[in-house]
């Protein structure tokens, strides 16, 4: 029997937890996470194309070097070749396939600068997504549309401006170094001297065999030619600019597609540079109303200039006692006290003099006469 009231008198087990595998979500910041991920994939795409960028700033100008170089020494080997003569060699004229090579390093230069000068485009569409980020509140309403909108809008032209000229320089980055190489083996035996002038201008020499110009590249000294064939963007270059381009937009999908502990993370850690609870000035005035009641102290915040001043409740004043219970002789204490001070002291008392029935007169009916205003 006692082991049963013992019973009935513990409280009921607790229920069996169920564990599962999933991941806690715990992210507790404002519900703008896929605004924070949209923000992260702004950050990375800018130092994608601004890697990008780099890449391209250096080719274009090897490119310009050579390009200038080439076609100097073309020139002058032409007008050299009318002056000389060499009957050996005949008169140096371009082919009309070395005129097609010519003019697709002219397209080669165009296409490279007209890439260079479309990463701006991506810059600006970054700018103003980070830009909307930063400076309002794009949780919702039109903010939230038109953030979305430019974000959209610069994810799919950065993907189609990569693509579009990545793809258009690779034929021309396959066949441009091995079409140039033969068209200085067909112009140096009309004009070796003039090869002085492109190593002082590029930094390299060729070394080259006067009787076997075309075998110049097995010699180990040439590094004129190397530098040539490197001034055009290699292959491997090209699909290293589409990886850069097309990581950060992967990475920030698949955070964006499923809200993970590591999205989370992410995007608490792009929220700690906005904080959305800053206090402006001139827009929200905090305000405070303290009673004295000693049971709280009410905050209140308004926007602007208040209509009405703050109320102010003060201490409630103790009750009046009725005349039956006032201690008569606290009364004639205190008075008999007072008329026998003052005979101590030092001035007259001029209110002992005063009648009593001229105490309760109106002052300004009262005459002027023994009283304290004959002492001001």
């Amino acid at each position: 029997m006692d082991l049963e009231n013992e019973n009935s008198i513990l409280p009921p087990l607790p229920p069996n937890r169920t564990t599962s595998n999933n991941p806690k979500v715990t992210f507790k910041g404002a519900q703008t996470w896929r605004e924070s991920i949209g923000m992260f994939l702004t950050i990375t795409l800018t130092f994608a194309v601004l890697i990008s960028t780099i890449i391209l700033l250096i080719y274009v100008w090897r490119d310009k070097q050579v390009y200038e170089e080439l076609v100097d020494y073309l020139d002058k080997t032409i007008s050299i070749s009318k002056i000389n003569f060499n009957p050996l060699l005949g008169l140096y004229q371009l082919s009309e396939k070395e005129h097609e090579v010519l003019g697709h390093e002219r397209t080669y230069k165009n296409i490279l600068r007209f890439f260079l000068l479309s990463e701006i485009g991506v810059f600006c569409f970054c700018a103003i997504s980070a830009l909307l980020y930063l400076s309002c509140d794009v949780s919702s309403g039109k903010k939230n549309f038109v953030y979305w909108v430019v974000l959209a809008c610069g994810v799919i032209y950065a993907v189609i401006q990569v693509h579009v000229f990545c793809f258009a320089l690779m034929p021309y980055s396959g066949h441009l170094p091995n079409a140039t190489e033969k068209l200085l083996n067909h112009a140096i035996p009309h004009n070796p001297g003039g090869l002085q002038q492109m190593e002082q201008r590029l930094g390299c020499t060729f070394d080259h065999n006067l009787y076997a110009a075309n075998r110049r590249r097995l010699n180990p000294k040439n590094t004129c030619d190397p530098q040539i064939e490197a001034s055009f963007i290699p292959m491997y270059m090209l699909i290293t600019l589409l990886v850069i381009r097309l990581l950060p937009i992967v990475v920030a999908f698949l955070l964006f597609v499923k809200r993970t502990p590591l999205s989370e993370s992410i995007a608490q850690f792009i929220e700690m540079f906005h904080n959305r609870d800053k206090k402006r000035l001139y827009v929200k005035k905090p305000q405070r109303t303290t009673t004295f009641d000693g049971e709280h102290v009410s905050k209140s915040t308004t926007f602007g200039v208040s209509s009405s001043p703050p109320r102010i409740t003060s201490t409630p004043l103790p009750p009046v006692p009725s005349p039956a219970q006032v201690d008569h002789s606290i009364s004639y204490n205190n008075a008999a006290y007072f008329a026998t001070s003052g005979a101590f002291s030092s001035r007259s008392s001029d209110i002992s003099r005063i009648d009593a029935t001229e105490l309760f007169k109106n002052p300004i009916n009262r005459h002027p006469s023994g009283s304290l205003q004959s002492e001001v």
